[in-house]
């Protein structure tokens, strides 16, 4: 596993750091566009994600892409296999209508890269924005549960700037990471998973999941059935039992809540429900006691915790979400 974190000046700065970063892990950058907007491209095993990128417009946005197959440098969507998530646009100021990073300019006052370079391989990002106010993101392979051909997901972090849903820390009209709770600005927003091959999938064509509780998602860039999931990163029953406890240095008992990701098949009565497996190192948690990037050393390891966008409950209008954390494994740091 790497770790890398610094500061960034830009989110193009940002991405070129993360290229550099993921080359010297055994990524490879499929192709890369400077300038604004501009467009970089990543791929590990079968995970291949794009980007689309702007500091011009929309508070800076950095737009997300997943496919089978990084082969389209110019219209990114209409890459082999495109999940069907992410805008089907070169435009800038339309990055942020589906799956991206919003309200993203730099200059950037921290970041941390997490990766793995085994199996399941991964890279996890997460941004300082601005003093307090955090972004996350991410792509790799679940911890599969099974075999079967998939497991490869990508997420990004839209924080609602509507008033009524800004310092709603559990609004439908956010989405960050493995998130099923999200669904309310359109399911081009959630993450998505690979999922082609499950024994329990619905239809034979499906390649992909949108990782939101929708009974029929929309289809995929080509027209192929999407698959439903539950997903935890704040949603799900291991967060509705245990992330009311808070993480404490002081004391043994430290909940971190493995986040599940579970595939949902409405065509059978009952309905069936599959565990894919685990989104790896990362887990969700309560921050009360604890600051913004706070490390902890648990069985060996260092922990790093960080709040969904900013550790506030103040109800003011601005972007809050309480105690709501995601923690971090670096291991053997």
């Amino acid at each position: 596993m790497a770790f890398q974190t610094g500061a960034s000046t830009s989110i193009e700065n940002l991405m070129q750091t993360l290229s550099t970063f993921l080359q010297a892990n055994g990524w490879t950058q499929d192709f890369a566009t400077t300038g604004d907007p501009g467009r970089i491209a990543f791929s590990k095993n079968n995970v291949f994600v794009a980007f689309q990128y702007t500091e011009a417009t929309d508070g800076g946005t950095l737009a997300i892409y997943q496919s089978t197959s990084n082969d389209n440098s110019t219209s990114v969507w209409l890459s082999t296999g495109d999940s069907g998530n992410g805008v089907a646009s070169a435009t800038a100021s339309l990055f942020d209508t589906q799956r991206c990073v919003n309200q993203f300019a730099g200059p950037h006052s921290n970041y941390w890269f997490f990766e793995n370079d085994a199996n399941p391989a991964y890279c996890h990002v997460v941004v300082e924005v601005d003093a307090g106010r955090f972004r996350h993101f991410g792509f790799g392979e679940i911890d599969k549960i099974g075999d079967w051909v998939g497991g490869e997901y990508a997420y990004g972090h839209v924080w609602s700037q509507v008033t009524t849903f800004i310092d709603d820390a559990i609004s439908q009209f956010h989405y960050l990471g493995l998130d099923g709770c999200g669904m309310s600005l359109g399911e081009g927003y959630g993450a998505t998973m690979r999922v082609e091959g499950h024994p329990g999938e619905p239809d034979p064509a499906t390649i992909w999941a949108n990782l939101m509780y929708i009974t029929t998602p929309q289809p995929d860039r080509a027209g192929n059935p999407r698959w439903p999931a539950l997903c935890g990163w704040r949603s799900g029953r291991e967060w509705s039992t245990f992330c009311g406890y808070r993480i404490s240095e002081a004391v043994a008992y430290k909940p971190l809540v493995p986040i599940a990701v579970e595939l949902v098949n409405f065509s059978g009565t009952p309905d069936a429900v599959y565990r894919a497996g685990y989104q790896p190192d990362v887990r969700m948690c309560n921050i009360g006691n604890l600051n913004p990037a706070q490390i902890i050393s648990i069985a060996g390891d260092q922990w790093y915790f960080f709040p969904w966008v900013r550790k506030q409950n103040l109800n003011n209008d601005t972007e809050e979400s309480m105690n709501g954390g995601v923690a971090y494994k670096r291991v053997n740091a």
